[in-house]
């Protein structure tokens, strides 16, 4: 069990221009992940989901995650590993086929992510989506009418870099999270709780 530590510079990040069509992507994708976040204190635009109609009770029934997790096919000890210790990340990794070569396969959507114990899972992969964002440690490959995010999200500890997640996403399933936050709780799951 070890700590992954991340380069300076990776070589698997392409430094080339956006073409248009990736261009258009990420005007749908980067607001909602960086500026307009879930996660009111990582952005002065961001925004909490209880603010968009989700009870304040949520992130403890489940719903919200199940409703993401469906839309990725996510399943904790499968394809989503967490890591409760920072020394833990790299058989993580290696469980979730995200080791240091994991930009070649960029296929299926999976997750490795360090999670403390004290923090909520939905929002710790949020968290992490937003640092690869907004520090372009990610890149877009095309796959189809679609693109798959290679993501990864690093702490910079004492002059290393230490990886805390590594992602592997569609841009649809980006588009499809960002939907289902955005439209809050469905009038049938509401009627639900209040019946119960």
């Amino acid at each position: 069990m070890s700590n992954i530590r991340g380069s300076e510079h990776p070589l698997w990040i392409n430094i080339k221009k956006f073409n248009r069509k990736e261009l258009e992507t990420l005007k749908e994708i980067l607001p909602f992940y960086i500026i307009n976040t879930i996660q009111d204190s990582y952005s002065y635009r961001g925004f909490s989901v209880e603010e968009l109609g989700w009870p304040s009770n949520i992130w403890n029934t489940g719903a919200l995650k199940d409703q993401l997790f469906h839309v990725a096919n996510l399943t904790v000890g499968y394809n989503l590993r967490i890591a409760q210790k920072l020394d833990e990340m790299s058989d993580a990794c290696k469980l979730a086929h995200l080791e240091n070569d994991f930009y070649h396969n960029y296929h299926d959507e999976r997750i490795a992510i360090y999670v403390d114990s004290h923090s909520n899972l939905v929002l710790s992969i949020f968290k992490h989506i937003r640092n690869a964002l907004a520090h372009g440690r990610f890149i877009m490959v095309p796959m189809g009418d679609d693109y798959s995010f290679v993501m990864e999200s690093v702490d910079n500890n004492k002059q290393t870099l230490i990886v805390k997640a590594r992602i592997v996403l569609k841009a649809s399933t980006l588009l499809k999270w960002k939907e289902i936050v955005l439209k809050g709780p469905q009038e049938e799951n509401i009627r639900k709780r209040k019946k119960k």
